[in-house]
């Protein structure tokens, strides 16, 4: 399931980016904002989870050119690592923004990673309905119902 939710959360950043750049324009940068912090927050936990540093913030601003960037190298990163079952799921030991030093599963930080998306990707749709720009469906149901149309 967890792999899933990777694809579901790869393929809703992407739709979204899209048509942010279709539409920058005529969108508020509290979209750009929005999005920005979605890619920064990936990238964070991605670092988190291979135990490197990361070289962005949690709220830095970036254009949609950096953000196409970085979403690519995070989305790369996600389906590189092992999507263990919750009982084998490994520990990692990091330490936030505040300073506060917490442990947590890979698989509690990949669900929460790809519900963070989520949360942040409807702030963004409401946004683009103020900017009477219709925003994209990035449902998990939408995404599903693709798939088996491909499939």
């Amino acid at each position: 399931m967890l792999n899933q939710l990777r694809k579901y959360n790869n393929w809703a950043n992407s739709l979204l980016l899209d048509a942010l750049t279709a539409n920058s324009s005529s969108l508020p940068e509290s979209c750009i904002s929005l999005f920005s912090h979605i890619v920064n927050a990936q990238t964070i936990w991605v670092c988190r989870i291979k135990g490197i540093v990361p070289e962005v913030s949690v709220w830095q601003l970036h254009d949609l050119e950096l953000c196409k960037v970085l979403l690519e190298n995070s989305a790369n990163e996600l389906s590189q690592i092992e999507y263990p079952e919750a009982t084998e799921s490994p520990i990692i030991k990091y330490t936030v923004s505040t300073g506060d030093y917490y442990e947590t599963s890979v698989s509690d930080i990949l669900i929460h990673v790809f519900n963070h998306g989520t949360y942040h990707r409807a702030q963004i749709a409401k946004e683009m309905k103020l900017y009477n720009v219709k925003p994209v469906n990035t449902d998990y149901i939408q995404f599903v119902r693709l798939q088996s149309k491909r499939g």
